[in-house]
């Protein structure tokens, strides 16, 4: 069976926790077919420059030119996993922790990073290209905040499970999983608070597992908002083909519901070309990687409801001002405002409880994968300052900073 036909067949309201079901959210709800909706789900997995840019810049080069000079990273990292509470850990998911000696104690506060739909961890730590470090790891470890990147199954060394087993709620227990993984220890420090750090579609995995298991201390999601652009769709529809047809994961034996892109579509699918190298795009399409067509049939049905009022901590939202998969017209006509972070809390915020403090936040000119623009470190700042507002480093000093005017 095609992986993404099951759609029909989803309930048009989600069942969460605490919640008995979801509630249709409110404003203007998306109405693409199903069929476009959830192929355009399948990254979500996503002003002048020189003004603003060069004030945040100023303010950067206080904190460390040299981003991730006192970081080290350990890529050795290997976590048993369940697909479900109760079963036996008979996978292995893989990742990437950063620091610095400093930050290496117990108690201190880390991030949990995710990737998106198609990414492995490299999503968070891409490297140095044409003298430019993409690397949203090192760079918040360096301001005080350790991150752990995972790959979620069937990317990076991760193990690759039937395509099937993987779905939204897996997704959130796994990441459920690094979690507790993290605080109690068997990564080596006993970390105090966690904030959890998802992109795109598993921006979606990171609501259900606020939801579900509610064990994390903020919240940060990005690529991601409840609406989906109609012009995404459209693309999503031809750019998204089964793995196993791609050259690159032809010899891998995957079963046809694990899913890639189209070769060469990354670059209009996940950028905006004023805020990107071409070197970064085509790095980016060499180092492609897997989603799984269950997931994404799965995650869906949150994305049009208020399922997200469920989520009691401090929740912030990036978004690039030039995010195809969701800035401007959806399949109805209502158009998603990207031109500031006011305009995203404003339209974001009904779908959120009192207690998320929800703040929206854009990277001014940046597409879907604000960690490889050319101003990635925007989306540091944002994250830092928000997180030392809201959760803390754990240091037991004041931690206490403003959030950039771009942030509302």
């Amino acid at each position: 069976m095609n992986p993404l036909t099951s759609i029909g067949r989803l309930p048009s309201r989600l069942d969460v926790r605490p919640s008995s079901a979801a509630l249709h959210g409110p404003g203007p709800l998306l109405a693409l077919s199903r069929r476009l909706l959830v192929l355009a789900l399948a990254v979500l997995g996503v002003v002048s420059l020189a003004a603003f840019g060069a004030s945040r810049a100023s303010a950067q080069s206080h904190r460390g030119r040299a981003v991730g000079a006192a970081v080290t990273c350990r890529q050795d990292v290997r976590l048993p996993v369940a697909i479900a509470p109760g079963e036996p850990a008979r996978y292995t998911v893989s990742g990437e922790l950063c620091s610095t000696a400093a930050e290496r104690h117990d108690g201190r506060t880390v991030q949990l990073l995710i990737p998106g739909a198609t990414y492995d961890h490299r999503y968070w730590d891409f490297g140095t290209i044409n003298g430019r470090r993409y690397s949203y790891a090192r760079g918040a470890a360096a301001r005080g905040y350790p991150t752990f990147a995972i790959d979620m199954p069937g990317t990076g060394d991760s193990s690759t499970p039937p395509s099937s087993e993987i779905t939204i709620q897996t997704a959130a227990y796994i990441a459920h999983q690094a979690v507790r993984a993290l605080r109690d220890g068997s990564l080596g420090v006993r970390f105090g608070k966690v904030i959890e750090v998802a992109h795109s579609l598993n921006s979606i995995a990171a609501w259900e597992e606020a939801i579900t298991y509610q064990d994390v201390d903020g919240l940060i999601v990005t690529g991601v908002a409840h609406s989906i652009a109609a012009r995404f769709a459209q693309l999503a529809a031809t750019d998204f083909y089964p793995a196993a047809m791609d050259p690159k994961f032809a010899t891998r034996g995957l079963d046809s519901g694990w899913l890639t892109t189209a070769p060469g579509a990354r670059g209009t699918l996940f950028y905006s070309t004023s805020d990107a190298d071409p070197a970064v795009i085509a790095a980016d399409e060499q180092r492609k990687a897997l989603v799984s067509g269950a997931e994404l049939n799965t995650g869906v049905a949150l994305v049009p409801t208020n399922g997200t009022l469920a989520i009691h901590v401090p929740v912030l939202d990036i978004i690039g001002s030039n995010d195809l998969t969701t800035c401007g017209a959806n399949a109805q006509g209502h158009v998603f405002d990207c031109s500031s972070g006011a305009a995203v809390a404003a339209q974001e915020r009904p779908f959120y409880s009192p207690q998320a403090q929800f703040h929206g936040c854009v990277i001014p000119g940046a597409g879907h994968d604000i960690s490889l623009a050319l101003n990635n470190w925007m989306q540091v700042d944002d994250s830092v300052r928000w997180s030392n507002a809201y959760v803390g480093t754990g240091r037991g000093v004041g931690d206490h900073e403003a959030l950039p005017h771009t942030c509302g």
